[in-house]
């Protein structure tokens, strides 16, 4: 599946060996080329109306990522009403950021804290990025020392590991959303793989 890089709507490839299309039409084009370089979505994410917007609230002595709507007013991970289409979330200025709901197939494993104290990558979030690098969407979270690796995968329990080595993840396929930064970890390509492996080796890690 492809999708235009700049309206995201799902567009048809020739066959054989020609460069592959990046928009849909001139008109596309040329405003990707006004407008500088667009928002890096999987094509599948773009299409699929599950978005919405997000918030920093104070809650005692931290802070949470309140998910809320387009027009400010609460969301819900698991109420399909409170979502929206990526261009009405990526066109509205409220909040603080862009959030996904997580189901029907979209999956995220979140490595939070996962850089050490040289800004380098811990060993943990390697060996957990290593199996789907170069093939699945990742990406830096909003704090900036954590990823979020984007991927498909059966709807299961949550899970989420904290443990003496430093570990700190959490990883989810229903009933939750995910904030989206769209800040692209190194080289990762626009697309979804498959996280069922990774889902299933990271509760053995507790």
């Amino acid at each position: 599946m492809t999708c235009c890089e700049y309206c995201h709507k799902e567009i048809e490839q020739a066959s054989g060996r020609g460069r592959k299309r990046r928009y849909c039409c001139d008109a596309c084009r040329q405003a990707a080329h006004r407008h500088g370089k667009p928002m890096p979505v999987p094509c599948e994410m773009a299409l699929a109306d599950r978005w919405m917007r997000w918030k920093r609230v104070t809650r005692g002595d931290g802070t949470t990522k309140q998910p809320i709507t387009t027009d400010g007013k609460p969301a819900s991970s698991t109420d399909p009403s409170t979502w929206t289409a990526l261009e009405q979330a990526e066109n509205s200025t409220t909040g603080d950021g862009l959030g996904f709901a997580l189901g029907n197939g979209f999956a995220c494993i979140d490595l939070d804290h996962c850089y050490d104290n040289r800004g380098h990558l811990t060993d943990w979030a390697k060996m957990l990025i290593a199996p789907v690098a170069g093939r699945t969407y990742i990406e830096i979270s909003p704090s900036g020392d954590g990823l979020h690796i984007w991927g498909t995968a059966p709807q299961q329990t949550g899970i989420r590991i904290r443990n003496t080595l430093g570990m700190n993840i959490e990883a989810y396929t229903q009933g939750r959303y995910m904030t989206y930064t769209g800040r692209t970890f190194r080289d990762s390509p626009t697309k979804l793989a498959d996280l069922t492996f990774l889902l299933a080796v990271i509760p053995k890690l507790a």
